[in-house]
């Protein structure tokens, strides 16, 4: 049973969650991972998967998932995607309050992101959680849903870090 926060319960997903995962994802990012990436990615060692469901209705659908992985003593955020319709509700915050809150209990040094450069508010909630800038990839994401038109300008990622030794 996974911890329940104001409007959402947070937990590691079942098996039927992956697809509506897999939903999310394509709605939110131009280059969306493929069918079966998630149950792939989930076999890998230290790779762990949480997500976000709304208290009601009552079928509890998936309104948010994020993906991270551990190694060494820092962890990696993978993914953190948002149903469109679930946006600006906190999903996604209470998803990396948990995976910070698991990650201290673990003892990890660090939490490591990247994040398009023109995600104002993915960037925005990342500060308010304590992550700074530490580089920048130029050039790294793709903008717009065809990679091949003329005017598919390149997004710079920033990277971005959380010290958890503080």
């Amino acid at each position: 049973m996974g911890r329940q926060r104001p409007g959402f319960n947070v937990e590691e997903p079942t098996s039927q969650d992956l697809a509506a995962c897999g939903d999310i994802h394509r709605e939110s990012f131009s280059r969306a991972w493929e069918d079966g990436t998630l149950a792939n990615m989930l076999k890998a060692p230290g790779t762990v998967a949480l997500v976000a469901r709304a208290h009601k209705p009552a079928s509890h659908p998936v309104r948010a998932f994020l993906m991270y992985r551990v190694a060494g003593g820092e962890a990696e955020v993978l993914t953190v995607a948002t149903a469109r319709k679930a946006r600006r509700h906190g999903a996604a915050r209470v998803l990396m309050e948990e995976m910070i809150r698991r990650c201290l209990a673990d003892r990890l040094e660090e939490i490591f992101l990247e994040v398009d450069a023109g995600n104002q508010a993915a960037i925005g909630l990342y500060r308010k959680l304590g992550f700074t800038q530490v580089g920048e990839r130029a050039g790294y994401y793709r903008q717009g849903q065809d990679e091949t038109a003329e005017n598919s300008k390149p997004g710079n990622a920033l990277i971005m870090r959380l010290d958890l030794r503080d």
